[in-house]
């Protein structure tokens, strides 16, 4: 129990961390939310009497101190804000393009692990054959890539060279759903080859592991069906870090899936966060970050309790 809770404070200590320092250097940064927009959106240039008001409407005119004290109540509050650009609530601009980030993330991430799982294992089963080695050589490949280089290729040979799919994923008012799920079937394919290799390396070097495994040799010399060795015994001792190591895997997939969007145009968090920063919005872009480290830490949280709870050599360190 004790290091459970050591665990969350220090967690809590990263988020708070990172967030002060997303919020100063956003304020220390050039430009500010008034210049964020385009003279095309104003009848006439804003005057400086206007200027000040603006800023001590939004609360810009204060020291940056006070600034954060008040964003750290607001945040205790639950309420992150009023997006300067859109003039909306925070969480209500937020909401639809999170929801199709966690769309495309869901979508892809279950083949990937399915896929590249039963591949690894397959591949650790059969690991001195020669095609395994060609299937190897082939997921180490595939996972040096970046996910950006992946996305570019797929809207290379599939939109452009062989224009079978959509280049484009924007979807607009009035779409079907059989529309909306063919442009999704590029970014969607990028994300699951992008985590496929690393799947497939994680579930092979595991499984490895467990095979040179005395009791592994034991099972086997009492005359076990092969199926038993690889169901009961196997698969039970590879499978508790593995469960954990993919929770680390789902936290890290929120970086990586920013850029398959933005390579797509896909309307999830990264389109809206580009509009952000080119907007100089500031509660916008504090709330996609609070978002995406919120995802990134409670995964990465539950990867680490998962590890002290199912990992063997966890628990004999203890």
């Amino acid at each position: 129990m004790f290091r459970f809770w050591a665990t969350v404070l220090q967690y809590l200590g990263l988020a708070l961390l990172a967030l002060s320092l997303n919020f100063f250097l956003l304020r220390l940064a050039p430009g500010s939310p008034l210049s964020g927009l385009d003279q095309s959106e104003l009848d006439a240039a804003l005057s400086q009497q206007q200027e000040e008001r603006l800023k001590a409407h939004y609360g810009l005119d204060l020291p940056l101190p006070v600034q954060f004290s008040h964003y750290f109540l607001r945040l205790s509050r639950g309420d992150l804000g009023q997006s300067l650009y859109f003039n909306q609530p925070v969480a209500q601009v937020v909401w639809p393009y999170l929801q199709r980030t966690l769309l495309l993330i869901g979508l892809g991430f279950l083949p990937a692990l399915l896929i590249g799982g039963a591949l690894g294992m397959l591949s650790a089963l059969n690991h001195r054959k020669p095609w395994e080695r060609w299937l190897l050589g082939g997921m180490v490949l595939l996972q040096s890539f970046p996910p950006f280089l992946i996305a570019i290729l797929l809207l290379v040979l599939l939109a452009v060279v062989f224009p079978i799919f959509p280049a484009v994923s924007t979807m607009l008012p009035g779409q079907g759903l059989s529309d909306r799920l063919e442009r999704m079937v590029l970014p969607v394919s990028a994300y699951a080859l992008w985590e496929l290799g690393l799947f497939y390396l994680l579930v092979r070097g595991s499984f490895l592991g467990v095979l040179g495994q005395e009791f592994i040799s034991y099972a086997r010399a009492k005359g076990l069906p092969e199926r038993t060795v690889v169901l009961r015994h196997i698969l039970r001792a590879a499978l508790p870090p593995l469960i954990a190591r993919t929770a680390l895997i789902l936290g890290v997939s929120f970086g990586g899936v920013f850029f398959i969007e933005s390579v797509f145009s896909y309307p999830g968090l990264a389109s809206l966060a580009l509009t952000a920063i080119a907007r100089v919005d500031y509660p916008l872009i504090e709330g996609i970050f609070l978002l995406t480290l919120g995802m990134i830490l409670l995964f990465n949280l539950l990867a680490d309790l998962l590890v002290a709870r199912f990992d063997p050599r966890t628990q004999e360190a203890a």
